[in-house]
């Protein structure tokens, strides 16, 4: 995927990371650790910090959001449309990106939606960060995968 003259711009003001539907989540949903998040969402509005995702993303957090049980149908449109309107940057699935994440599933015996950001995260020579520690993080750092939790990843001042 090519950089546009715009992106080089941003390239320099902020750093790269990747994040997960369980970071995304916690934009639209008081949770634990919601607030580290929310301090993640706002620096890529700010400029300081790129959030890249793929598109994956946007069908986990509507699936994830709708079996919360303060949703309905209103409120989980207003939350899609809120986060198509931050304008993560985008890399769709595409062959280079699922032959790294099936790589990922197998050693780390995890599931695809699990690999894909992290598969991304390595495309970008950056980390991704989740909440998933059961599943995600513990299963893939050892691994020597770019994962990072979000409790423990330092969030301010990119």
């Amino acid at each position: 995927m090519e950089r546009g003259p715009g992106d080089q711009k941003m390239a320099r003001r902020g750093q790269e990371t990747v994040v997960d539907s369980s970071i995304a989540v916690k934009w639209y949903s008081v949770e634990q650790e919601s607030d580290r998040a929310l301090e993640l969402m706002n620096q890529h509005v700010e400029g300081t910090r790129r959030l890249w995702v793929t598109d994956l993303l946007y069908h986990e957090v509507a699936n994830g959001l709708r079996y919360k049980s303060n949703y309905d149908e209103n409120k989980l449109n207003r939350a899609v449309t809120d986060l198509m309107r931050l304008h993560l940057i985008t890399w769709p699935v595409d062959n280079i990106l699922m032959s790294k994440a099936l790589a990922i599933v197998y050693k780390g015996d995890v599931t695809i939606y699990d690999a894909v950001p992290v598969a991304l995260a390595q495309l970008r020579g950056t980390i991704c960060i989740t909440a998933d520690e059961q599943t995600q993080y513990r299963k893939l750092k050892p691994h020597g995968y770019p994962v990072s939790l979000l409790s423990k990843e330092p969030i301010s001042n990119p």
